[in-house]
């Protein structure tokens, strides 16, 4: 087996004097700014978007319920009054 030798990493290159922000830098990172502005806006009004549908979703729902609150209060009222067995009962002797 042959043995591979041990790699030194590569070391940084050093300075003194950090790096002067040239015009090309200054434009690069108001680019960088608009876009991520940008992007943050459209999910934004996907976000308004999507809060909208889950509001109407919900008015729907809400009504669905009491519809069917309605229903089971209806139901239950007739039920009620109607308390007349339907069978007819018989006594058996022993």
């Amino acid at each position: 087996m042959h043995r591979t030798p041990n790699r030194r990493q590569i070391q940084a290159k050093l300075s003194t004097m950090p790096p002067q922000r040239s015009q090309a830098t200054v434009y690069l990172n108001a680019y960088k700014i608009m876009l991520e502005k940008e992007r943050l806006e459209q999910e934004l009004k996907k976000l308004e978007a999507r809060q909208s549908q889950i509001q109407q979703r919900l008015a729907i729902l809400n009504s669905q319920i009491i519809a069917e609150e309605n229903t089971i209060h209806q139901q239950t009222n007739t039920g009620l009054e109607d308390n007349t067995p339907k069978f007819n009962t018989l006594t058996l002797e022993y």
